[in-house]
C-alpha cells in the first residue's frame, strides 16, 4: 500500500492503478465504467492492477469518474409523522427499493415538507446529488414541480395531476382511482344500500376528487352531498367525522371511506352508538393495507397495487436516467371482498 507522511498508509488512487498497469488514468476510468473505448485485454489489465494495489472506488470518485451519483431521490413532501403512521408510503418504498436492485443506483428519501426543506432539496438537485427524482406526493408542494422541470433531472411524479403543464417532462405512475371508487360503489349499490356516506380524505387531494366522481357515477343520487365529508386520512379523523354524519344523517346505510384507516375510525363510530356492520351499516375502505383484513368485522376494501407503483416509478427513474423519453403508467385496481359490506 502506497505510504503517506511519516510512512502511514494512504488511500490508493486511479493514479496508483494507472502506474501500476502502465496506462492512463482515463484508461483506467474507462475501464472501471466497461467503456466499449477499452479492450477486453486492457480491462484485465487494468482489473489485476486494482487487486494487487488493493484500489476500492469511493461514492465521490465514481461520480466524478462516471457523471452519476448513482443515487435516486424519493422526495416527500408530506409531513415526517404522516410518512410513518401512513403503511401508503412504506409499500410504495418498498416498491422503490425494488425497482433499484441489482441496477447499482440506491434510493435516498428526501423529506421537504417546510419550505427550508424545499429550498435545500432543490440546492441539492442543482448540485446533481441525485440522478432521478421520485416524486412520491406531487399533490402537495406543487410550486416545487416548476423547479423540478428547470433542474433538468429525470422526474417520475407519483400521481396523477389534472391540467398539468408538464406532459411530456415528467413520467408519471398511478393507480385509477375513479375504477377503484366505482367497484367500492357498486358494492353497496348491489346490496341494495340508498342512504350512502362519503368519508374522503383531503379535497385538496386529487385522488379524493376522483374517488368521489367514481361514487357518484355509480350511485347518483344515492350519494346526497350533504352526506359528503373530507377529513384526515387517519383513524382519528374517520371516527370524528363518522360520529358527527351519524348525528346529522341517522338513516346512513354505507359508508364509503377514502382509505382504511378511516374505515377503522368509522367502524369505531359506528360500534360506539350500536349500529352493527354489515347489517345496519356496510363499510367499505380503500388502500387494503394489513389493517382491513384484521379489522372487526374485516374489511372490504379496494386495492392499490402500491409496491407495483414504487416499483414502477424507479423502472420509469431508470429509463430517464438511460435517456428515455418521459412516459405514463396507469395501474388498475381491485374489490377485496370481506365482512363489511
Amino acid at each position: 500500500m502506497p505510504q503517506g507522511r511519516r510512512g502511514a498508509p494512504r488511500a490508493v488512487t486511479i493514479a496508483d492503478v494507472a502506474r501500476e498497469a502502465g496506462v492512463s488514468r482515463a484508461t483506467v476510468s474507462r475501464a472501471i465504467n466497461d467503456s466499449d473505448l477499452v479492450t477486453a485485454e486492457t480491462k484485465r489489465t487494468v482489473q489485476e492492477a486494482i487487486t494487487r494495489t488493493g484500489f476500492v472506488m469511493n461514492a465521490r470518485g465514481r461520480a466524478l469518474a462516471t457523471g452519476r451519483a448513482e443515487t435516486v431521490g424519493v422526495l416527500i413532501t408530506e409531513p415526517l409523522d404522516e410518512l410513518f403512521d401512513d403503511p401508503t408510503y412504506g409499500r410504495m418504498l418498498r416498491g422503490v427499493a425494488e425497482g433499484l436492485l441489482g441496477s447499482g443506483f440506491l434510493p435516498v428519501i428526501i423529506q421537504a415538507s417546510s419550505e427550508s426543506e424545499r429550498a435545500l432539496a432543490l440546492r441539492s438537485f442543482g448540485r446533481r446529488s441525485v440522478d432521478a427524482v421520485i416524486h412520491l406526493t406531487p399533490y402537495r408542494g406543487s410550486d416545487l414541480l416548476g423547479s423540478l422541470a428547470g433542474a433538468g433531472l429525470p422526474v417520475v411524479l407519483c400521481g396523477q395531476l389534472v391540467d398539468s403543464p408538464y406532459e411530456g417532462i415528467f413520467s408519471t405512475v398511478y393507480s385509477d382511482d375513479v375504477r377503484g371508487a366505482r367497484l367500492a360503489a357498486q358494492r353497496v349499490a348491489t346490496a341494495g344500500r340508498h342512504q350512502v356516506a362519503a368519508v374522503l380524505g383531503p379535497a385538496d387531494n386529487p385522488a379524493t376528487g376522483d374517488r368521489l366522481r367514481g361514487y357518484e357515477e355509480v350511485l347518483g343520487a344515492r350519494l346526497d352531498p350533504a352526506r359528503v365529508v373530507h377529513t384526515r386520512w387517519d383513524s382519528a379523523g374517520g371516527l370524528t367525522t363518522t360520529a358527527r354524519l351519524l348525528v346529522a344523517h341517522p338513516g346512513i346505510d354505507a359508508i364509503l371511506a377514502g382509505s382504511d384507516r378511516i374505515a377503522l375510525g368509522a367502524l369505531a363510530a359506528l360500534q360506539a352508538v350500536g349500529r352493527r356492520v354489515p347489517e345496519d351499516v356496510a363499510v367499505v375502505g380503500f388502500d387494503d393495507h394489513a389493517i382491513a383484513a384484521s379489522a372487526s368485522p374485516p374489511l372490504t376494501t379496494i386495492a392499490q397495487p402500491l409496491v407495483e407503483e414504487g416499483r414502477i416509478a424507479a423502472q420509469l427513474a431508470l429509463e430517464m436516467i438511460n435517456g428515455a423519453d418521459p412516459r405514463t403508467e396507469v395501474l388498475d385496481m381491485r374489490l377485496v371482498p370481506r365482512l363489511s359490506a
